[in-house]
């Protein structure tokens, strides 16, 4: 059996985790804008009861739009460099260390 190149498995790795990382800032630039409009925090869980269904709603779209755009917005920069990003790339990748 193949061992898996460590070079390989690191750049992996650097291709599931910096999209991830971007979205997670980016969701949490959003909830900061959030708050400078609103004047109050976004909604921590927004299936929570007590949060309203507009409030839920406005968040759910806003924070999902925006951190699906960093997603995106890093797996295109991934793509024109050695580091593979999510799906195909990373799929040719995979099958590599197998």
């Amino acid at each position: 059996m193949k061992l898996p190149d460590p070079k390989s498995l690191a750049m992996i790795g650097i291709g599931l985790l910096v999209p991830a990382l971007a979205a997670r800032l980016a969701r949490s630039v959003a909830g900061k804008g959030y708050q400078l409009l609103t004047h109050e925090d976004a909604p921590r869980n927004p299936a929570h009861p007590q949060v309203e269904w507009k409030e839920a709603i406005i968040w759910t779209v806003v924070s999902g739009t925006i951190g699906g755009l960093a997603r995106l917005s890093a797996r295109r920069l991934l793509a024109e460099t050695i580091i593979p990003a999510e799906g195909d790339d990373m799929e040719g990748e995979v099958d590599k260390l197998a």
